[in-house]
């Protein structure tokens, strides 16, 4: 659903730019409203999860992406389709939060990268489809109303996210941390661990120990997340989420079509280049799953923000020197493809497990809200850009990859292999 709502607007955005007249900033804000939703979802999400859970948050997520998916079809303007994707942002902003917190809790260290790599495969396969319904529906003709059609098959991966969840378990930290069951907490690590009792027994006892830590600390969450001790991790958090948007992936993919327009590439052409696109993105997501654990977070990091850098500049050269289309789509195949298993699944992963138990589900919201702030920035300001011209667009976010390489080489530490409990000596190592 998450990949699904981001991926969609790509299609769309053509028509309503046609119909509702809107260019440079409006159009921008029509497309980054989704974006600034997503940054307040994300950023109330902890209290809510905290409060009520991880399974029946996301069940309400649920609910109201099923009532947003037929408003934005329905939308009879460029503000009401505004508000309507705002609401929808909120609720993926949510998601986005909670299910790498979820993954995060549910998993064994050893493998806990790789299955919050799949939550970004499922994020791009929600993509990869958007991209087939927008194909599907697509015309040459700008005047055409099947955009409404577009947005309306939003509803078939929202009822199914709502129905899956039905069939999971709620997490055993969190009931650890809200003493609400330790026996359904035992029963579901037993499940996870393979009925290796001793293991969950110290599992258990570990848990107990960093949750009640965090819990004589609750009261004055924000003095401990931006106090002295924390301060340096948070920034860090912050640095990545930042990262993951600057290196430009949103100034390329809501704007895709424009980008192949300018290319010389016609529109329904261009919804094909985006299935073509997509299934790169979600072919390489697999790379990620199969590198991730094995390799580890770090290297992937560096590896994609350099490969970016030299893909966006092979793109501002392409533009520079009018190459073909089908070099520009090439390209932008590369671009994405380094984004898919790098950045993508890697940054997410990050999130999800670099914090200390004190102040993970406040640092995990925070860090999720200044990411969709940075996508909401890039969107808002992207349409101006390309407007400025192709080769400073790619070139300056080129240039941001640069600055991001070196971020990651000096400050970020590898977080491969270690459980939740044992990132507080992480850190203890470092600062």
């Amino acid at each position: 659903m998450f990949g699904f709502d981001l991926g969609i607007i790509t299609g769309v955005v053509p028509y309503i730019e046609h119909q509702f007249k809107l260019s440079g900033f409006s159009l921008g804000f029509v497309v980054a409203v989704f974006e600034l939703g997503a940054m307040i979802g994300a950023l109330g999400t902890a209290y809510l999860a905290n409060k009520y859970g991880r399974k029946s948050t996301m069940i309400f997520c649920a609910i109201l992406l099923c009532i947003t998916s037929v408003g934005v079809a329905y939308a009879t303007g460029s503000n009401s389709l505004a508000l309507w994707r705002f609401v929808q942002g909120v609720c993926v902003g949510a998601a986005s939060v909670l299910s790498p917190m979820y993954i995060a809790e549910v998993a064994p260290a050893r493998v806990r990268g790789k299955l919050v790599a799949l939550n970004q495969l499922s994020i791009i396969l929600g993509i990869l489809l958007s991209s087939i319904c927008n194909f599907y529906f697509g015309e040459n003709d700008l005047g055409s109303n099947n955009w409404r059609y577009m947005f309306l098959s939003a509803l078939v991966p929202s009822a199914l996210f709502l129905i899956f969840l039905f069939f999971i378990p709620e997490s055993p930290r969190w009931l650890l941390a809200k003493s609400k069951s330790e026996i359904m907490s035992n029963r579901i690590l037993n499940r996870i661990y393979k009925n290796n009792k001793e293991f969950v027994a110290r599992q258990i006892a570990d848990i107990k120990n960093a949750t009640s830590e965090g819990s004589r600390q609750s009261t004055i969450a924000l003095n401990v997340l931006f106090g002295k001790k924390f301060l340096p991790i948070v920034f860090i958090g912050f640095g990545i989420a930042i990262l993951q948007q600057f290196c430009g992936i949103n100034n390329v993919t809501p704007f895709m079509q424009k980008i192949f327009i300018m290319a010389g590439i016609q529109l329904k052409d261009g919804l094909m280049n985006a299935v073509l696109v997509q299934l790169v993105f979600f072919a390489f997501t697999f790379v990620a799953i199969a590198l991730v654990d094995r390799i580890g977070r770090k290297i992937l990091m560096l590896i994609g923000t350099g490969l970016m850098a030299l893909s966006l500049f092979l793109l501002g050269w392409a533009f520079n020197s009018q190459s073909s289309g089908v070099l520009i789509l090439i390209l932008v195949m590369l671009y994405i493809a380094t984004f898919a298993f790098t950045l993508g699944p890697v940054v997410w992963v990050l999130i999800s497990e670099m914090f200390p138990a004190e102040i993970r589900g406040r640092a995990i919201s925070l860090s999720s809200s200044v990411l969709w702030m940075g996508t909401f920035l890039v969107i808002l300001v992207s349409p101006y850009m390309l407007e400025i011209g192709a080769v400073f667009n790619f070139v300056f976010f080129g240039i941001l990859n640069v600055a991001g390489f070196l971020f990651c080489l000096f400050y970020l530490p590898e977080t491969k292999g270690k459980t939740l409990e044992q990132m507080k000596d992480v850190w203890e190592k470092r600062i």
